[in-house]
């Protein structure tokens, strides 16, 4: 089974100042929107690939388009839930895997885990979480937490979702856990940053 990959670049980054749009922020001198676009495109079970920009990253934009790698689609800026849903309209049909921009750690092998589960729990619509002791683990404090069984995780950034639901008003869920550190990684402060450069770099 493939999967259409969604890139979300459209979000303010208001976190990180707003003097580079977060999706060119460089780690180790590549932005980090590559790392992300990279993975997708060695995942076996990824066909097309499109980034969606809104307004608040005009730069993301004219950068993912001189690289040739992928389509772009617009979107109104009108938040991450929102815009997906647009996105996924304007595509069309078939199963996306849709991905924050932020997520520099991001690997097929990852991937490919994550479209397994999505295969074995059967559900329109999978969230990947992971355990907030990881995040912890690697000196992140995530701003927001899922209680699940009295065991506190938090979503990655990383879901599978059948387009043809997208306007249902409720779209049944499941959740993939990851016990992978590298999920952890979601850019959102300059600390995020620095972690996220140490950690790369250990992996080579």
């Amino acid at each position: 089974m493939k999967f259409v990959g969604l890139v979300m670049a459209g979000g303010r980054g208001t976190r990180l100042g707003g003097v580079v749009e977060k999706p060119l922020l460089c780690i180790n001198k590549k932005p980090m929107i590559m790392y992300v676009i990279e993975a997708l495109k060695r995942a076996p079970s990824v066909s097309n690939i499109y980034v969606a920009v809104s307004p608040h990253t005009p730069r993301t934009k004219n950068f993912v388009l001189s690289t040739g790698a992928v389509s772009v689609i617009d979107t109104p800026g009108l938040g991450y839930h929102n815009d997906m849903r647009l996105a996924i309209k304007k595509v069309g049909g078939g199963c996306f895997l849709v991905v924050s921009a932020d997520l520099p750690m991001l690997n097929s092998r990852i991937i490919e885990e994550v479209v397994c589960a999505y295969g074995r729990i059967g559900k329109p619509s999978l969230t990947v979480i992971a355990p907030l002791r990881l995040f912890e683990k690697i000196g992140l404090s995530p701003s927001w937490t899922l209680d699940l069984g009295g065991v506190k995780f938090v979503p990655c950034g990383i879901n599978l979702v059948e387009g043809a639901e997208i306007d249902e008003p409720y779209i049944e869920e499941g959740y993939f856990v990851v016990e992978d550190p590298s999920v952890c990684v979601n850019v959102n402060t300059f600390h995020d940053l620095s972690i996220a450069e140490r950690l790369i770099l250990q992996d080579g």
